[in-house]
């Protein structure tokens, strides 16, 4: 088959908060007669999380398969990050990162080099994370955030203003578990609360807890069937803790503070979270402790210009808000032909050098496994023997022959 006629494209989506974002941009390739096929893989994600998905998006008429086909080829397989199974178990020539938000609250573990040298190339609705991400050698494609391109503010005929709160998961970055019933209280008195769980809080038994607070703490509460832009059209103030949603709203011309035990618990080495250094500068307000948000919810204005300034310095300026962008560079990669791409070439070297290195170190894992294996049934063994009646027998002769060996020299 001639590389110039595989004009085929897999999409692989573990949550909506995924399919939301590339969702126009299937629209558009579409219409470009460009074959894409959307697969929901049923071995990634949390329990009942990939039916859920599967389910909703052939509700919305795009017809998701289980798994890519056995016998298929795709020019381009297109992944939020590498680690998923079914990578594989696909055929593809060009491996290319989509983004599931604007820019990621966590480099831990988003930053980390087996989640970015994999890629032939990154789609990036950022211009602050190339620049240093660049160092793994992947190719960055800096796009307009097309999510937003029917984005309009709405307004509501609620009496009090829409808090929207949009938090992440885990005990350690959430700040769910963190609410007081005396802060929830006092919140409600001021703000019409509107919160949308993560998909992990909603299909996580751990979460479990998590989610009855949040029913507690809302108003009106979202699960992961809702997109953010939708909500976010109606809301006057963000409240988020560690979570991509302080982008989204920064993205949206919409204040946004933070309430969470710690702004840096997902840091990579020298590498801040980008919310802590925005809190540092004064940018974002953020408080960890339950009484304090009120104050800084009452405070938000104070803000909202520095978070319109710094917009400006995190994101491309494009004229439209599409993603035609996106299927320009996506039809460059279906008329390349993959034997004179030297780039490419260069990259797959070094990826392979890498999966070599990777099998080395799980070969000499196994062995030294086995060797402490060996080594505890021998200290056992030697264990046995000296709590044996025999070993205690014949320890006066052990020590007569000591002491004759002694006397000889």
């Amino acid at each position: 088959m001639s590389a110039n006629k595989n004009n085929n494209i897999a999409i692989i989506f573990d949550d909506l908060t995924e399919f939301f974002v590339m969702r126009s941009a299937i629209d558009d390739m579409k219409k470009e007669k460009i074959n894409v096929d959307i697969i929901v893989p049923y071995d990634s994600g949390y329990n009942g999380l990939p039916e859920h998905t599967f389910k909703e998006i052939d509700r919305l008429g795009y017809h998701p398969l289980k798994d890519t086909p056995k016998n298929k080829e795709y020019k381009i397989l297109l992944t939020p990050y590498p680690s998923l199974n079914i990578v594989n178990r696909t055929k593809f020539i060009y491996h290319l990162k989509y983004s599931y938000g604007p820019m990621s609250a966590k480099p831990d573990p988003v930053f980390l080099p087996e989640w970015k040298i994999n890629y032939d190339g990154i789609f990036s609705f950022n211009i602050y994370e190339p620049k240093f991400l660049e160092a793994y050698g992947t190719k960055y494609h800096i796009m307009p955030y097309w999510k937003f391109s029917n984005f309009k503010k709405k307004t509501t005929k609620s009496k009090k203003p829409n808090l929207l709160f949009l938090p992440t998961f885990g005990k350690d970055i959430s700040s769910i578990q963190l609410f007081t019933e005396d802060a929830i209280a006092e919140i409600k008195k001021h703000y019409h609360v509107i919160s949308k769980a993560h998909h992990a809080t909603h299909f996580n038994s751990d979460e479990d807890n998590s989610l009855s607070v949040l029913k507690e703490l809302s108003d009106e509460f979202y699960d992961s069937s809702t997109s953010i832009v939708k909500l976010l059209e109606t809301a006057d103030i963000v409240l988020s803790d560690n979570s991509g949603a302080i982008f989204e709203s920064i993205y949206a011309d919409i204040p946004v503070a933070l309430f969470c035990k710690n702004l840096n618990q997902r840091k990579l080495g020298r590498i801040n979270t980008l919310q802590y250094e925005l809190a540092q500068q004064d940018i974002i307000p953020y408080t960890n402790r339950a009484e304090e948000i009120l104050p800084i919810l009452k405070s938000i204005n104070q803000y909202f210009k520095k978070q319109k300034e710094i917009k400006k310095q995190l994101f491309p300026d494009f004229k439209h808000n599409s993603p035609k962008e996106f299927t320009k560079v996506i039809k460059e990669y279906l008329i390349t032909d993959e034997n004179k791409d030297y780039r490419k070439a260069i990259h797959d070297l070094m990826i392979n050098e890498r999966e070599n290195y990777k099998k080395t170190i799980k070969t000499q894992e196994a062995k030294i496994s086995e060797l402490e294996k060996r080594l505890d049934e021998q200290s056992l063994t030697i264990e046995n023997l000296l709590n044996s009646t025999s070993w205690k027998i014949t320890k006066p002769l052990r020590q007569l022959k000591k002491i004759s060996q002694k006397e000889r020299s």
